[in-house]
């Protein structure tokens, strides 16, 4: 009868790969979702480089070989390009909802101007006050809706041939301040 080892001669096994290995041997599993997303999310200073370097993180080849059979440069540059159309989109409300807000504050302004026009009483509006109400709402309307400042001065225009340059537009503004200057003058 021949004696047998109590404990059988193996060889060890050949670990495969490279990187950090568990207590068991085995690679050490790395939350590679995690990884993606602080490098697609992340701003310019998380590189490949700066991930590994982290305690606990996969190589710097490890990852660099996961980024380019990913396509993470790709899927970064499709992340910055929808937060920045989305940013642009908010950013574009929002001057809007002002423009839309402050053309109504013209409005009423010059609502208040018309009415103290016609209910003109020295002790509540004075005709300056209302002109300034009238000249003060015309601005924020125009500049509200991105329209160009109006810039012609009646004292300005020397002949007919002066009228030839202006818009429609001015054409007509000119007529209302006209307008209310005859109105005022009456009052």
């Amino acid at each position: 009868m021949t004696k047998r080892d109590p404990k059988p001669k193996t060889t060890p096994k050949k670990q495969s790969g490279s990187g950090a290995r568990s207590a068991g041997g085995r690679p050490t599993k790395h939350d590679w979702s995690a990884i993606r997303r602080e490098f697609i999310r992340g701003d310019d200073t998380v590189t490949l480089k700066t991930l590994s370097d982290k305690p606990g993180a996969p190589t710097y080849d490890a990852i660099k070989a996961r980024s380019a059979r990913e396509d993470w440069a790709e899927l970064r540059a499709e992340f910055r390009h929808r937060v920045d159309t989305k940013t642009r989109a908010l950013n574009l409300e929002t001057v809007e909802e002002v423009r839309l807000r402050q053309a109504e504050i013209g409005k009423a302004l010059q609502t208040a101007a018309v009415r103290g026009l016609t209910h003109l009483k020295p002790e509540e509006l004075g005709a300056f006050a209302v002109a300034r109400l009238a000249t003060a709402g015309a601005q924020l309307e125009r500049q509200a809706r991105g329209m160009e400042e109006f810039t012609v001065r009646v004292e300005d225009l020397r002949s007919p041939a002066d009228l030839k340059n202006l818009t429609t537009d001015q054409l007509m503004e000119l007529l209302e301040r006209r307008r209310r200057a005859r109105g005022a003058a009456k009052a």
